[in-house]
């Protein structure tokens, strides 16, 4: 299990065997997903997000620099709009301002942002892993259904052969007309089935080259791939169960959102304190002309200590205290669910891995069931010892033999990537 502890897709351990020409092996197909994929985009876009978001956290711990000017006018008596006595202030001043205490507000803060980042970061490993699964199936797809059309055409040839004889037997007045036709028939069901999986072939090309973002998926060539055999007599699951809270991406994002709304508690409980900064002025204030302004003896400094407190809000910052406090709580049982969730989940996978494993064995020893039926009764026909439909039924059964059994081998490998996918 160390492969798939360390990197989800040591893929099932699979190899590549390209048969001709530049193919897309599944390898190919997950790294384009994941190079093309919108939402990943966007994930990384929302990590640098969130990183200029801790940067600016940090900001608040350190002192700030602003400016003000002050112009005013106070009346002394007015008796027109164009009369009266009055006298003129002008002042302005650079103000330092840093923060001494704020009960932990700014700490905090800083630690939230911090866990958000985190948060943004595992966000994105699990839309890549969502993304690599999804383009796993949508591989899966495409060469399930090009197997099924190989079955397809396998059986036309098969059927092709049996009209010709019948074609000639008939001709000769050996067999009657119902025979012929019914071989007729089958051929021409047959040929409709290998246009309908074509067409499906097509969709599901589609559906890949959306995935990978490759344009023209018709020219999407698929490698047989393939894993070991067996798999699940290669894994503990008891001890990849107890990995999970150390190596599940859904349940550290859980984790996560669970400390952050603990945090949360923290900083508001902050705004019940109060705060104090150490203020340093420069400047100067109430000169009677703008030209005093520019005197250096009019200006003077201030050092000094400024303390606010909200002393009274009607219980209002209370309450945003204790709905943190609820959010804490709920997000507690949300990490719990989420581990249990997985454990089930994980369990699943597991034991239908091996209910898979099973039912390969016994899918592929009916497949060769089914051959061996269908060259008995091919035989037995060409003695007249059945009827064209008894022969048909047979060749029906080993074509669905041959689908089943590759259906459950492809879907087999997909559960292995969904295994992995827990413990990356």
């Amino acid at each position: 299990m160390k492969k798939i502890d360390k990197k989800m897709f040591a893929l099932l351990t699979l190899f590549a065997m390209p048969l001709f020409g530049e193919k897309i092996t599944i390898q190919n197909a997950t790294e384009m997903a994941v190079k093309n994929n919108r939402d990943i985009k966007k994930g990384m876009l929302e990590i640098e997000k969130n990183r200029l978001d801790v940067n600016k956290t940090w900001k608040n711990s350190y002192f700030k620099v602003s400016y003000n000017a002050s112009a005013s006018m106070y009346f002394k008596e007015i008796k027109s709009p164009f009369a009266g006595s009055y006298n003129q202030s002008y002042g302005h001043n650079i103000t330092l301002t840093q923060p001494i205490y704020t009960g932990g507000a700014i700490k905090t803060g800083i630690e939230i942002g911090k866990d958000v980042l985190s948060l943004s970061e595992l966000n994105l490993d699990k839309i890549r892993k969502d993304t690599i699964l999804s383009t796993v199936q949508a591989y899966i797809d495409v060469y399930d259904a090009q197997i099924s059309l190989g079955v397809l055409e396998k059986s036309k040839e098969a059927l092709s052969k049996n009209y010709e004889i019948q074609k000639e037997k008939y001709n000769l007045r050996m067999v009657t007309k119902p025979e012929f036709i019914e071989a007729e028939r089958s051929l021409k069901a047959i040929e409709a089935s290998i246009i309908e999986q074509k067409s499906n072939i097509e969709i599901a090309k589609e559906a890949l080259g959306i995935l990978i973002g490759y344009s023209d998926s018709a020219k999407i060539e698929i490698v047989p791939f393939g894993v070991e055999e067996n798999f699940s007599k290669k894994v503990a699951l008891k001890d990849d169960m107890a990995k999970l809270t150390n190596q599940n991406t859904e349940y550290q994002m859980a984790l996560r959102q669970k400390e952050i709304s603990k945090k949360t508690i923290n900083l508001k409980r902050a705004d019940l304190q109060p705060t104090v900064a150490g203020v340093v002025t420069y400047g100067t204030s109430n000169n009677t002309k703008m030209s005093e302004l520019a005197k250096e003896k009019n200006y003077n400094g201030t050092i000094g200590l400024n303390l606010s407190w909200d002393l009274f809000d009607w219980g209002a910052r209370k309450f945003e205290v204790q709905k943190a406090q609820k959010e804490y709580e709920i997000k507690e049982i949300e990490a719990e669910q989420a581990l249990d969730n997985i454990k089930v989940n994980m369990k699943k996978v597991y034991y239908q891995l091996q209910a898979l494993e099973k039912s390969l064995e016994a899918k592929r020893i009916a497949v060769e069931k089914a051959e061996e039926v269908y060259e008995l009764e091919q035989e037995r026909y060409n003695y007249n010892l059945i009827t064209m439909k008894d022969l048909l039924d047979a060749e029906t059964t080993l074509r669905q033999s041959r689908t089943d059994y590759e259906s459950t081998r492809l879907n087999y490998y997909y559960l292995i990537s969904r295994y992995g996918s827990f413990l990356d």
